[in-house]
């Protein structure tokens, strides 16, 4: 119910001025990741399903809901489905020390492609109001789910069946 209420929330602020919402073409954007040694587009995924989540290591609901991610990408590796994450971190030793605890936990290596944006630029760009903040982007680039704060257990369940839906 608080996800509905926040979708709602969401989508009245967007009238306003707010974030990206439902129905809405994603906007790209063109970062590093955080080897620094590749620069990735949105773009590039065309033709696939995108989860995108902009998350901090600093952000207690991206702790919690980020091995539901590591475990999500596994189990969808062999589909049309790219999980793709944005930190917006000031340091990249924060990152790769908040992702190797995950992958302790997991037992899973990263499996999904973690860009690095010191300077916050997609999240200003997509007047992102709270971390973390999701987006499904379906295979045409159209955002047909916008999830803002942490997902548990239940609200991964749901995502799997509009991911399926999608695919």
């Amino acid at each position: 119910m608080k996800k509905i209420i926040l979708v709602l929330l969401l989508s009245f602020m967007s009238l306003w001025g707010g974030g990206i919402i439902e129905g809405e073409k994603i906007l790209d954007f063109k970062l590093k990741s955080i080897n620094g040694q590749k620069l990735y587009s949105l773009e590039a995924f065309r033709g696939e399903v995108i989860f995108l989540n902009l998350w901090g290591s600093w952000c207690r609901g991206c702790k919690k809901e980020m091995p539901h991610f590591f475990r999500l990408q596994k189990e969808y590796e062999d589909k049309a489905f790219k999980i793709v994450t944005v930190n917006i971190d000031g340091k990249k030793r924060n990152i790769k020390k908040f992702l190797h605890k995950i992958e302790k936990k997991t037992t899973i290596k990263t499996p999904f492609l973690v860009l690095y944006d010191p300077k916050k630029n997609v999240a200003k760009n997509y007047k992102v109001r709270a971390m973390p903040s999701s987006y499904l982007i379906d295979k045409e680039g159209i955002v047909r789910l916008v999830l803002i704060g942490s997902l548990d257990e239940d609200d991964i369940k749901e995502l799997k069946k509009e991911i399926d839906a999608l695919l």
